[in-house]
Parts: structure tokens; C-alpha cells; sequence
């Protein structure tokens, strides 16, 4: 599921345009395989390694039922209507960043 999800993310360019993030990894947690982990950077993976201000941005996803690939379509979907700020959590940040960024 967690792959499956995030390669229908890589594969959104025009989300990761309008949250201005990269997604940098998703997973399933052993003791809670109804939930995904998403991590985002903001505003992409190089943003660190050039110097430049980053966020890391966490988002926790309730999986449900069905078929995988379903159900990995309708998180997509669910990541592409949404605001990441309404979404996201702050997880860590460059010295760039304040700690009020929202």
C-alpha cells in the first residue's frame, strides 16, 4: 500500500506544484497497519543538500479497506483536494524556518 501510494504521488506533478513539497517516504507502521505515514518536504528533496530552507511535513493516513490500488488512489486523491496545512504537521525544519511556521 505505502508503495503503491507513493508512486501515484511522485507521479502528481500538479500536486506537488500547488503543496509545493516532495513526498520523501511512506510507510506502514508495524503496530498500526490501518495507518500510512506520509513525509513531505518542503518545498523539494534538494533543499537541504543546496543550502536552501526546508520543512518536513508529516501526514497520517487512515488506510481502510478494499483493494490496495484503490484505496492508494483514494489517499491520492484525498492528498490532492486538501491543504497541507490543514493536512500536514510540522515534523522538523532548516534554522530558516520559525517554530510559528503553520
Amino acid at each position: 500500500m505505502a508503495g503503491l501510494l507513493a508512486e501515484r504521488l511522485r507521479a502528481d506533478a500538479d500536486r506537488s506544484r500547488r503543496w509545493e513539497c516532495e513526498p520523501a517516504a511512506v510507510w506502514t507502521g508495524r503496530n498500526e497497519p490501518e495507518r500510512l505515514q506520509l513525509v513531505l518536504i518542503h518545498p523539494d528533496l534538494r533543499a537541504d543538500r543546496d543550502g536552501r530552507p526546508w520543512l518536513q511535513l508529516g501526514v497520517t493516513l487512515d488506510v481502510g479497506d478494499g483493494d490496495p490500488a484503490a484505496v492508494a488512489d483514494r489517499l491520492a486523491a484525498h492528498l490532492a483536494s486538501g491543504d497541507r496545512q490543514e493536512l500536514a504537521e510540522v515534523g522538523g525544519r532548516s534554522v530558516h524556518y520559525s517554530e510559528d511556521y503553520p
